[in-house]
């Protein structure tokens, strides 16, 4: 009988255990007030003054006239720890919303670039850092990243590679010469789509894509709510080659899409630790034919803090990131630069030092405030675009250049001095005649 009484006293104080877990400082008869906790992503494990109470989202139940002031910590793998302490306790029936926005722990490996010819300007995610070949990206956080290798005169080349962490990956670029050039004119309905020659992001349509290569191109527009297009069109020395389509919408979808925008613009976003694109001021980032399911999407910008976020992808439905970013907390020494022509493919120099090709963006420039700098923009057939000033940190440079065709030289073409030499070959047969004729 005892061995009994002593199995359901400890069942018991088992049970009161148990149900006590999500309630904080409970004197008896006490009036309640309530934590109501989550966190972005969810699924995080909640402790409030270190008694777990479950995982997000939950609630934790306070009793008012318990001791005052609470710990909420949150935790969950792979993510940086998150807690807080709040000072009293909830109001009789009070619910105090408490979110963690959860901070990826970084894992990072490097990346090292070489080309033939060396000297070529190496892009890493469309700007967010920079370096002449041959070099090291040093601390590149791990997942997939683009590497675009550019040299004045040579097709631009660009890539894809996985960082591991700890490890180094390696980029070897041989460069194409670029002898002769032309242009596509990108069109669609509706404008505005996303536009990739070559898998090289361009920005959107309606634009005309410059300093192409002769030869075979693929072309690529991507927008939320329709079916992705692609199909090659063939570049001619010296000439536009038009791709223009309507793009169809999607029907019975088994993807979803996701737009992604920020304040300021020029943010680089990666989804699930893998490079996106960038976002820009004309319109959202498109990211479309996504597996339903919930993703982790950061944004990062020099000069700003790092923004992170959940979007959740349902089968037909187009999903919004709009994220303003807030600047970084320690002084900045570096500045930014957004840089566009019409048409794209310009060459870009800043203090006469070759960056890469327009569209690009610029990210962690060091900036001297005391100096001058000036961008040049080159293509060949068009007058070069120039402008200079100072810069200070933190600044970020948007430029639009509309470039303008040179002259076309004329120059008399053989056939049209046929009649010229015609008329000549008659006088002199004439001139023959009248003298035998004497």
């Amino acid at each position: 009988m005892k061995k009994l009484f002593l199995v359901v006293l400890i069942i018991a104080i088992a049970m009161i255990g148990i149900t006590s877990a999500a309630v904080i400082s409970q004197p008896i008869g006490g009036e309640s007030g309530f934590y109501d906790i989550t966190s972005s992503p969810s699924g995080a494990a909640v402790t409030v003054d270190s008694t777990p109470i479950g995982n997000t989202p939950t609630t934790a139940t306070v009793y008012v006239t318990g001791t005052p002031g609470h710990t909420i910590a949150v935790n969950l793998a792979g993510y940086q720890p998150w807690s807080q302490y709040y000072s009293g306790n909830p109001a009789a029936g009070q619910h105090i919303a408490v979110h963690a926005s959860l901070v990826p722990i970084v894992q990072t490996g490097n990346i090292y670039v070489n080309s033939n010819p060396a000297g070529a300007s190496a892009i890493l995610d469309n700007g967010y850092d920079q370096l002449t070949t041959p070099g090291t990206f040093n601390a590149v956080s791990t997942g997939w990243h683009n590497v675009q290798v550019s040299k004045s005169g040579y097709q631009l080349y660009s890539t894809s590679i996985e960082v591991k962490p700890g490890a180094t990956s390696n980029v070897y670029a041989t460069l194409v010469p670029n002898a002769q050039y032309g242009s596509i004119s990108a069109t669609s309905v509706p404008v505005g789509a996303s536009l990739y020659v070559d898998t090289i992001y361009q920005g959107y349509t309606n634009q005309i894509v410059g300093n192409l290569a002769v030869g075979t191109h693929t072309v690529t527009m991507k927008k939320s709510g329709y079916k992705d297009f692609s199909q090659t069109a063939t570049v001619y020395n010296a000439q536009t080659t038009s791709v223009s389509v309507t793009l169809s919408p999607v029907s019975s979808p088994t993807t979803g899409d996701l737009d992604v925008s920020s304040t300021p613009s020029g943010a680089s976003v990666y989804l699930n630790g893998d490079y996106q694109g960038e976002t820009r001021s004309s319109g959202p980032l498109y990211i479309t034919s996504l597996v339903p399911g919930t993703y982790t999407t950061v944004l990062k910008k020099s000069g700003y803090q790092d923004y992170t976020t959940t979007a959740k992808i349902v089968a037909g439905t187009t999903a919004q990131v709009a994220a303003v970013l807030q600047p970084a907390s320690a002084k900045p020494t570096t500045a930014s630069a957004e840089i566009y022509s019409q048409p794209s493919g310009a060459d870009i120099y800043i203090n006469n030092a070759y960056k890469g090709v327009t569209p690009l963006s610029l990210e962690n420039v060091p900036i001297d405030a005391t100096k001058t700098y000036t961008i040049e923009l080159r293509m060949e057939g068009y007058k070069s675009y120039t402008d200079s000033g100072s810069i200070s940190p933190g600044q970020t440079v948007v430029i639009n250049a509309a470039l303008t065709p040179l002259p076309q030289q004329t120059t008399k073409s053989p056939l049209s001095l046929i009649p010229i030499v015609a008329a000549l070959s008659i006088i002199g047969l004439l001139s023959v005649v009248l003298i035998k004729k004497r």
